[in-house]
C-alpha cells in the first residue's frame, strides 16, 4: 500500500493530496481511483484511505479509518554529527530516519570538512519524508539547523550525553538508556580540546570498536548498539 505525507488537519473524512506526493502517487506509482492508501501526518497519527479521483495535480481520498498505532523505538536519541563528504550525509539522513532517531542536528568541529550550512535543509526534510513513507514511522525524524560544537554543549544534552572519543567505554558496560544525545565528529574525530569540554560538562565518552569509521557508520552503529542494548539483543 502507497504511503502519502499529508500534514493538513483531515476535518470531514476527505483530503485532498497536491504537490509532489500527488505528483508521486499519479505519474509516478500510477494510482489508480479505488485504489488504497495510508495517509501519515508526521506527527504519529495515520489514517487508511481510498482514492477517489485523480485529475488536475490532485488526488482526491477518502478516510475510511485510523491506522492501528505503531511501536516506537525503544529510546529517544539525539544524534548530533558532523557532516560527511558528498551524498553520504543523505544516506546517514535516511538511515536514522529509519532507525527511529528523534532529532538529528548538523555539526560544525574543529576538524569537519564539509560546513552544514551548504546543506539544503528543505531537500534533507524531503529525505526524511520518503524514508518514513518506506519504513512505516508515522513521525518525522526532527531536522535541526547547523550549529557549532562549542554552541551546542551549551545547550546540554536531551538525555545522557554520549561522545564518540577514542579511549571512550564500551556502549555495553552503560546499560539500558531510554533517552540520549549522541555526538559524532567529522573525519579525524573530536579534537581532545573539543572531547574535554563534553567530558567537562558531563558527557561520557565512548568507543565504537577498534577500527577507524566513517561519520555515517559511527552514527548509526552507535544509535543500533543502545536500540539492541534496550532490546536485550546486545549483551
Amino acid at each position: 500500500m502507497e504511503r502519502v505525507y499529508f500534514p493538513e488537519p483531515i476535518p470531514d473524512g476527505r483530503a485532498v493530496v497536491s504537490g509532489p506526493e500527488a505528483h508521486h502517487l499519479s505519474r509516478v506509482r500510477r494510482a489508480r481511483p479505488g485504489d488504497p492508501v495510508e495517509l501519515f501526518d508526521g506527527r504519529g497519527r495515520s489514517f487508511l484511505a481510498r482514492i477517489e479521483s485523480i485529475g488536475n495535480g490532485r488526488v482526491e481520498v477518502a478516510i475510511e479509518a485510523s491506522s492501528p498505532a505503531r511501536p516506537g523505538p525503544s529510546a529517544e536519541l539525539t544524534l548530533a554529527t558532523a557532516v560527511p563528504k558528498g551524498d553520504r550525509f543523505d544516506w546517514l539522513i535516511e538511515k536514522a530516519t529509519e532507525l527511529g532517531v528523534r532529532r538529528l542536528v548538523p555539526l560544525r568541529t574543529g576538524r569537519s570538512v564539509v560546513d552544514p550550512r551548504s546543506s539544503k535543509l528543505d531537500r534533507l526534510r524531503r529525505v526524511v519524508i520518503e524514508a518514513c513513507k518506506q519504513c512505516g514511522r508515522d513521525r518525522l525524524m526532527e531536522l535541526a539547523g547547523p550549529i557549532s560544537w562549542e554552541e551546542f554543549l551549551e545547550l546540554g544534552p536531551d538525555g545522557e550525553g554520549l561522545i564518540a572519543h577514542p579511549g571512550g567505554v564500551s556502549i555495553g558496560r552503560l546499560g539500558p538508556i531510554r533517552r540520549a544525545t549522541l555526538a559524532i565528529g567529522p573525519e579525524g574525530g573530536f579534537t581532545d580540546e573539543e572531547a574535554g569540554w563534553a567530558i567537562a560538562a558531563g558527557w561520557n565518552a565512548i568507543g565504537l570498536g577498534p577500527t577507524i569509521l566513517r561519520v555515517e557508520t559511527a552514527g548509526l552503529a552507535a544509535c543500533s548498539a543502545i536500540l539492541a542494548l534496550n532490546e536485550g539483543t546486545l549483551e
